[in-house]
């Protein structure tokens, strides 16, 4: 149940404090005074829209906040319990602020939450029929959600609904498997032409550097033959030979060193560099003696270097690349190409979802049957006391598409206004009165069915009067028994009904205009209702009158 609601800085409102009680409050006051701003302001703080051109004019931020008493509403409880929301003395209290840069910011038991939380919670705490909610009634979408809305079902459509795009997104694959385009296959053929090439070449890691150090080993024979001779005929004991003056070069130092033997030394150092000259005369002669060249081997080694060149010249990358280039290949064409066994999984996981889908629907359909079952009765029987004597009412299903997001069928609500005329759609019989009073019926009968303790009904009584009105204040007075129900109302004979009565007042001042709302004493009723009633001037009839309505329709 509501308990109260705090408005600072909202619309025309510059501060309002309002306390509220169970049972049915109406909320009256003259055209254009803002009846419904409380209705507006409430639905911000359950998480409605809201933008800076909502703020009182010349403050930086508006505010509002409602209180709940939870303690009857065990599927409130059971939210805050879920989203780690404490709450004291079984209290919810919603805060939202806007400010004049645009932005929201919106708290639940003083703990700062997304708008979407706001919208969750506020689900479980009231229900708002808004003063407009007739005109959508001609839509085939608003008489679905109505009718699943009284089945009970509406989650489970959201269930299908859901399910059913997932579906349909494999179906769209799949289409998209089984008809490729031209360019596509012809581009699936291309790459696997290049990877055959790839897999006939097989260039190895490393393979390129490798090829090349042994192409030049061999490629360069004659060159270090030539070299390595040379280098011996340095070394030999020939005649100009190293080997050979060293040797002279020994015998005169041994010469000398026969009269200076300071010199042994030196001679010494040139017999070393005598041994290491042979030495290394041997081991070159030994290398020339392993040399051998290979003239197929370096045939072999020419034709592997020009496929691998002719290969990288093919996808212009250097051929120390290749391997990353087959790669590169080999993951595009993955990423197109589909087996005939990847298709026939995709088949397989529809056909099992269009069961499952089938049964879902199936499900869906019986409810909604029992349902229509229950309207039809009920609203033809409202219809009664709303000045459609003689009417009726009757919802049809008409089959969908298909596997339709919403089910097997489609929704229509037609309607005879009067008797012997045929049922017919209610947008194309209906006047914009019987949509209003058609509108409520449905609403008050919703109303009736649902768990939630607070009802808010904003100026549904639009288009009606008369005994049609005095029917309407009795239908929410009723419907108030045990709940909380709030109604918006220019209609006296609706407001006369009330358990209590708020009116709304404007006020206009040299540079602003604001907008109050209090609640009535008794005797202040009686002047609203007389005021309601109208006439250029009030007599002592009309507040008499305005006391008997007051009277006979107070609550038993």
């Amino acid at each position: 149940m509501l308990i109260d609601l705090y408005v600072k800085n909202f619309a025309i409102i510059e501060e309002l404090q309002l306390d509220f009680s169970p049972n049915l409050t109406v909320i009256s006051g003259e055209t254009g005074a803002g009846k419904s701003l409380t209705v507006d302001a409430l639905s911000i703080v359950l998480g409605g829209k809201a933008d800076s051109s909502m703020i009182y004019q010349g403050e930086a931020q508006g505010e509002v906040i409602a209180t709940f008493d939870i303690s009857k509403i065990p599927r409130a409880k059971a939210w805050l319990t879920e989203n780690s929301i404490g709450f004291d003395d079984d209290l919810c209290i919603l805060r939202r602020v806007i400010s004049n840069n645009g932005r929201t910011r919106g708290f639940i038991n003083g703990r700062a939450m997304p708008l979407h939380a706001l919208k969750s919670i506020g689900e479980r705490l009231v229900d708002i029929h808004g003063q407009h909610a007739h005109q959508s009634l001609t839509r085939a979408n608003a008489q679905r959600h109505l009718v699943d809305q009284y089945a009970g079902c509406l989650e489970e459509v959201n269930e299908l609904a859901i399910f059913t795009r997932e579906m349909q997104e494999l179906e769209s694959k799949l289409n998209e498997l089984k008809n490729r385009d031209e360019s596509t296959q012809d581009r699936i053929n291309f790459l696997k032409f290049q990877l055959a090439e790839f897999n006939s070449i097989k260039p190895q890691e490393g393979e390129w550097e490798t090829i090349n150090e042994r192409f030049d080993h061999l490629n360069n024979f004659e060159l270090r033959i030539a070299a390595l001779e040379e280098a011996i005929n340095y070394l030999s004991d020939d005649e100009n030979g190293i080997t050979r003056k060293l040797a002279q070069l020994e015998q005169s130092l041994q010469t000398i060193e026969n009269f200076d033997p300071s010199v042994k030394d030196i001679k010494e150092m040139i017999n070393n560099a005598l041994i290491l000259c042979s030495e290394s005369e041997n081991e070159l002669n030994a290398k020339m003696d392993h040399e051998g060249f290979d003239q197929e081997e370096l045939r072999q080694v020419e034709s592997r270097m020009q496929e691998l060149n002719s290969l990288a010249r093919k996808h212009r990358i250097d051929p120390l690349n290749l391997l990353i280039k087959q790669q590169e290949l080999e993951q595009e064409l993955s990423a197109q190409d589909v087996s005939e066994e990847e298709i026939e999984e995709l088949e397989e996981k529809i056909a099992q979802m269009k069961i499952r889908w089938q049964k879902m629907a199936d499900e869906i359909t019986q409810k909604r049957l029992e349902a229509i079952e229950e309207l039809n009765l009920k609203i033809t029987e409202s219809m009664q006391g709303l000045a459609m004597e003689g009417g009726k009412f009757a919802i049809h299903l008409q089959p969908n598409n298909p596997y339709h997001p919403y089910g097997n069928e489609a929704v229509e609500f037609n309607v005879s206004a009067n008797p012997g005329q045929p049922l017919q759609p209610l947008g194309k019989v209906a006047s914009g009165g019987e949509l209003a009073r058609i509108s409520l019926a449905i609403s008050v009968i919703l109303s009736m069915r649902s768990s939630l303790p607070t009802l808010i009904f904003d100026e549904v009584d639009t288009g009606v009067g008369g005994a049609v009105a005095e029917m309407i204040g009795r239908y929410l007075q009723e419907l108030s028994i045990g709940r909380q129900v709030f109604c918006v109302t220019h209609l006296p004979q609706v407001a006369s009904f009330g358990h209590h009565h708020f009116v709304v007042a404007k006020t206009k001042g040299e540079s602003s205009t604001t907008t109050a709302i209090r609640a009535l004493t008794p005797k202040g009723r009686i002047d609203e209702i007389a005021r309601m009633l109208g006439g250029v001037k009030l007599t002592e009839a009309t507040f008499e009158h305005a006391k008997e309505m007051i009277e006979s329709n107070r609550p038993q």
